[in-house]
């Protein structure tokens, strides 16, 4: 079905290039959705790569994930683009993930190019996991102990628009970071109460403690599956996920909306919706 999709825009293109973005994923820390995340994020990928070769496609871009690229020691430092992999493929998205960037990268026949997001923030047709984590910091629904990680961040807009400037500006075979900043955990914990009116947690949890309440949830996960603390959402939540976007910037010409710009309005639109 995919190969006929794209046999079937070849013909409506005529003598036009065709371009393919593929940003379909299983996004999951689930045990149970193991298999689902290798069918859908390894698979899929492998099989429209194939439908793309044959359709003649000019340009495969592929939506991956910072999580492929590794975590930082600190919060203090970043990685770029040609960071050594040293994250943690315990959890089955960041496994999954990383090999369907890798079979992109290791295409030869197709131009490829790779993005990579940050914690995307905006308001689409459907809370995504960063709405869902703004709305229990607004409801106060957050545990009493705050992850000692952090997270890079983008707003969703920025990075439809790297998406672009990667097919117009982008070289054949290089991955492209797309984050703003940042921030650990408490601060954007902060940041988002501020703007609510909200108190939040303020012990922030060190390694050792983090270490105890992921062992825990490990544990409870085997009796009672998780949903959302799951361990292997809870371990990502300890590490440091701080990147570079310079490469972005500097060939892309790729500049994004400050995220403390960002947030408010994403916050105002999730109340305008009712989300909050």
């Amino acid at each position: 079905s995919l190969g006929a999709a794209l046999r079937a825009a070849r013909s409506e293109c005529g003598d036009a290039e065709l371009d393919v973005v593929h940003a379909g994923a299983l996004i999951s820390y689930r045990r149970a959705d193991a298999t689902a995340a290798a069918a859908v994020n390894v698979d899929a990928t492998r099989a429209l790569l194939a439908a793309a070769r044959a359709a003649d496609v000019r340009c495969f871009l592929y939506v991956s994930s910072v999580v492929t690229v590794g975590v930082a020691s600190s919060a203090d430092a970043e990685l770029d683009e040609d960071a050594v992999f040293n994250g943690d493929e315990r959890s089955h998205y960041v496994a999954t993930k990383r090999a369907a960037e890798q079979l992109v990268l290791a295409e030869r026949e197709l131009d490829v190019r790779v993005v990579n997001p940050g914690v995307i923030h905006g308001v689409g047709s459907r809370p995504s996991n960063s709405n869902r984590f703004l709305q229990r910091i607004a409801r106060g629904q957050l545990p009493p102990l705050v992850p000692p990680g952090s997270l890079s961040v983008v707003a969703v807009e920025d990075v439809a628009e790297g998406i672009l400037r990667a097919f117009e500006r982008g070289r054949r075979g290089r991955r492209y970071l797309l984050t703003e900043s940042n921030l650990r955990l408490s601060e954007l914990y902060r940041r988002a109460g501020d703007e609510l009116g909200v108190r939040i947690p303020r012990l922030r949890a060190g390694p050792r403690t983090w270490s105890a309440v992921c062992a825990a949830a490990a544990l409870l996960d085997r009796v009672r599956p998780l949903e959302l603390a799951t361990p292997q959402a809870l371990r990502l939540l300890g590490r440091h996920l701080c990147f570079s976007s310079r490469r972005a910037r500097n060939e892309l010409g790729w500049a994004p909306e400050p995220f403390e710009r960002v947030l408010p309005r994403v916050l105002a639109s999730l109340s305008e919706r009712g989300w909050l």
